[in-house]
């Protein structure tokens, strides 16, 4: 199962590690959202990028519109004079096998970072996703939320409970186009009887 959680690291200083991770500077919004697209300036690791998408924002032309659409909505709802978290970021860790059964394809990664990013985007928040592929990390979807509704100006709060309620739903999604990956990539063979099934099931070409 596909595991949901905020990203973490070791950092010797712990004050200057929940600051960073807080989101509450002001140019929280392009550097989370330049780092999980890898289009900061001088990037050095564009290779990791498979693909990405966002839903509340328009996408299709560049990062940068991105970017400007959340600033908006925080602008909108005054958010210099509130302080605070301004971004959120979630990882969707894969297991191996996972991403095997998506066939490492750019467009299923596609279907299901867009489709999670929904669950944001029905409670009121704009959000953005890339998967990443790393050696030592293998693939995984970070998801950068704005922090502020752009429905009613309310700032994002969340739980261990709602990660969890959100890894139940993302691992629904993943299951699911995994099953039609499954099925698109698979052969057209004609089994004869329940011997010949067990036959094929076993040599990993079909789930027994």
């Amino acid at each position: 199962m596909a595991i949901l959680g905020i990203p973490t690291n070791n950092n010797e200083s712990q004050k200057r590690f929940y600051q960073k991770r807080n989101f509450s500077n002001h140019d929280a919004v392009e550097n989370l959202i330049h780092y999980i697209t890898r289009t900061r300036v001088s990037e050095d690791r564009k290779g990791d990028l498979i693909t990405y998408g966002a839903v509340g924002a328009f996408y299709y032309n560049s990062v940068e519109d991105v970017i400007q659409q959340f600033k908006y909505v925080q602008n909108v709802y005054g958010i210099n004079n509130r302080n605070g978290r301004r971004m959120y970021h979630e990882v969707l860790n894969l297991l191996d096998f996972e991403a095997e059964w998506l066939g490492y394809a750019p467009e299923w990664f596609f279907q299901v970072g867009m489709e999670c990013c929904q669950f944001y985007f029905q409670m009121g928040f704009q959000a953005v996703f890339a998967v990443h592929y790393e050696e030592n990390k293998h693939y995984h979807f970070h998801f950068a939320v704005n922090s502020i509704n752009f429905i009613t100006g309310r700032k994002w709060h969340t739980s261990l409970k709602d990660i969890r309620w959100r890894e139940n739903i993302f691992n629904e999604v993943l299951n699911k186009y995994q099953v039609l990956a499954g099925r698109k990539a698979a052969p057209f063979v004609i089994l004869k009887n329940k011997q010949e099934i067990q036959q094929y099931c076993t040599k990993g070409k079909l789930p027994v």
